[in-house]
């Protein structure tokens, strides 16, 4: 049996992230029982700029592509792509842009509860799905309760410490030159980048697997 930790190092606002979590899961269900996986959530920024109540998602991303034509055309293209996977990916001209640093404390400390893949469903859910802001407070408490964190855990994320240890990982990962969204690092050693498709995925994790055991 192989063991792997995988750090998924990405923005819950990437719905590329949203993606390539899914295409991983697919390839870690063809893997089956014989390899054993523990997935642990990173923090990356897009956007770090981005005030703290948000900002308007149209005029910031229409900006980034050159203008709203293009943007609509690239939403479209993820609708499509995210329909074959089993995503519904919803794009409105209402939704805010938020910043993102909350939802990764509160994913550093669900890391620790192993809960922290089931908070990045519910976070990816409720922006990308159900439109909701994922930088408003209130609306992280109500999602990291309905995944079972306790107030003391949410209290615990939106500390002082936490949101240091999470700017000290932030910037730990762009030492690394590690800026796009999403990156893997399985076993702290092999780096993927983009959302690959299952099959991509499952050959990587063999040939790791094959590796490790030829050097024991």
């Amino acid at each position: 049996m192989a063991d792997f930790r995988i750090d998924i190092i990405t923005d819950m606002v990437c719905p590329l992230g949203y993606l390539g979590y899914t295409r991983l899961k697919q390839a870690i269900e063809q893997l089956g029982d014989d390899y054993q996986f523990e997935l642990h959530w990173q923090p990356l920024e897009l956007h770090s700029g981005i005030p703290l109540d948000g900002v308007d998602r149209t005029e910031y991303l229409a900006s980034r592509f050159g203008n709203e034509e293009r943007l609509n055309e690239a939403d479209h293209a993820m609708q499509q792509i995210g329909s074959e996977a089993g995503i519904e990916f919803n794009f409105s001209d209402k939704t805010v842009l938020p910043n993102t640093r909350l939802t990764h404390q509160l994913l550093q400390v669900a890391n620790h509860k192993k809960q922290s893949t089931n908070l990045a469903l519910a976070l990816y859910r409720a922006y990308f799905t159900e439109l909701k802001d994922i930088g408003s407070k209130k609306q992280l408490v109500k999602i990291a309760d309905q995944i079972g964190l306790t107030s003391e855990d949410i209290d615990k994320a939106f500390s002082v410490t936490v949101a240091t240890q999470v700017a000290k990982r932030i910037e730990h990962f762009k030492t690394l030159e590690i800026t796009s969204s999403p990156t893997y690092v399985i076993n702290d050693k092999f780096v993927i980048h983009g959302p690959h498709q299952p099959q991509d995925f499952c050959q990587v994790i063999m040939d790791i697997a094959a590796k490790d055991s030829t050097e024991k």
